[in-house]
């Protein structure tokens, strides 16, 4: 009887060791990998990595020309009396996957990424400069690469 048990546990077991084998456990979502590579350019440019920050970009497209935009942006303001501090506030709407196939879920071409920017302008102590706050809301829109692939590019 303890035999039949035996044997048997080992059976099942062996059973579900070979139904499992062939499984792949799922990666992230196209969205999630498109807000990745969204909060990867806007925390090189926090840093001031701004070469870090076209990385991410496609060459000569819209947010890599932003990015020495940004970096006159912040030069400008941190200049004097005052730091300039910029925080990735949060993603504002839904990230929009465009070009999604239910069928085939590799055929995934844009995506729009919706982030919310807010900058500082912090006074050092005993200055007469106010502090400022500006908002800004970007629509980012992203292109996914062959190379390597899965990643996306900002436009």
């Amino acid at each position: 009887m303890k035999r039949k048990v035996l044997i048997s546990f080992f059976v099942i077991l062996l059973i579900l060791a070979l139904t499992g084998c062939g499984m792949i456990p799922p990666g992230l979502p196209n969205w999630m990998l498109a807000e990745e590579a969204v909060t990867h350019y806007w925390q090189a440019i926090i840093n001031r990595q701004y070469e870090l920050a076209k990385w991410y970009c496609i060459p000569d497209g819209i947010w890599y020309n932003k990015v020495d935009e940004w970096e006159e942006y912040i030069n400008t303001n941190s200049e004097g009396e005052a730091s300039l501090m910029i925080y990735l506030y949060r993603f504002y709407k839904p990230t929009e996957v465009i070009g999604e196939d239910i069928y085939d879920p590799d055929i995934r071409d844009n995506a729009i990424v919706y982030v919310e920017i807010i900058t500082h302008k912090i006074p050092f102590p005993g200055s007469v400069v106010e502090i400022d706050v500006d908002v800004f809301e970007y629509e980012t829109e992203l292109l996914k690469q062959n190379y390597p692939p899965g990643d996306w590019m900002l436009k």
